[in-house]
């Protein structure tokens, strides 16, 4: 037995060695298997999903090449932090936007109806969301699961109400001055396209009710505001303020019915 100034000898013994060697090799394949089981295989599934559903869609032209390439991205982070619910959702309001869109295209006159949607109109409507699935699976909680709820709830009630109310027998009126106004403009609004608006937030919020326990009420409540605000931001900022083009206030209404879900969700 070996003896320092500071008593016994302080050289660390073989098993000390041995286990401290362990752990310094195990606690990195340790992280690395965790990470694989909870976020490398669902990104993996996520991505594979969401790139046949993008070349899907691009077939069917609801989605240009950009469109397809920014819907799987997304539709990769959904389900890849946020899981089959959050998927759910998104694909609900991705399926039934994109039916509508093609709905008597003809006599429609945006420019996604002959083409399909762009990059930045998928970015717009879904951004939001794959931010809050990242949030929730870093902070699993009730209040990002309504944030979620209520992002997909504000992009379905606003793209729902412009591809009906776009079929409108009657010329729509600006929501701020109440004027009748061409159709297509930015922020007017037809009592047809409300309803459908109206109609799309419903389905939301009964399907994020059902599948993640949030307050069908209070989702509802929050795409239906949102997509208010949507129209008041197109009416008043939209063009005129840079940055705010139509995807821009899309994108800031997503933000709306995100916050509302929280407080109302």
């Amino acid at each position: 037995m070996q003896f320092s100034r500071y008593g016994r000898d302080s050289t660390p013994s073989t098993a000390s060695l041995t286990y401290l060697r362990w752990v310094l090799l195990s606690t990195p394949n340790a992280i690395v298997r965790r990470v694989n089981n909870v976020l490398l295989e669902p990104l993996f599934v996520g991505f594979a999903g969401a790139v046949v559903v993008a070349i899907v869609a691009r077939r069917l032209r609801m989605l240009t090449t950009e469109g397809a390439i920014a819907a799987a991205i997304i539709g990769t982070i959904v389900y890849g932090f946020g899981g089959w619910s959050m998927t759910g959702l998104l694909l609900l309001f991705f399926v039934s936007s994109s039916l509508l869109t093609q709905l008597q295209a003809p006599r429609k006159v945006h420019p996604e109806h002959p083409q399909g949607r762009l990059a930045g109109q998928v970015l717009a409507n879904g951004a939001v969301a794959a931010a809050i699935a990242v949030w929730h699976s870093f902070n699993p909680s009730s209040m990002a699961l309504s944030a979620f709820a209520g992002s997909v709830a504000a992009s379905t009630a606003d793209t729902w109400a412009t591809e009906i109310g776009i079929l409108s027998s009657v010329r729509p009126r600006l929501i701020i001055t109440w004027k009748q106004v061409p159709t297509g403009s930015s922020g007017a609004v037809t009592l047809l396209g409300t309803i459908g608006g109206i109609v799309g937030a419903i389905v939301i919020s009964l399907a994020a009710s059902y599948w993640m326990g949030t307050s069908l009420v209070g989702i509802l409540a929050a795409g239906i505001v949102a997509m208010i605000v949507d129209s008041l931001l197109g009416a008043t900022i939209e063009g005129r303020v840079q940055f705010m083009d139509n995807n821009g206030v899309n994108f800031a209404a997503t933000i709306v019915g995100a916050v509302l879900g929280i407080l109302l969700g």
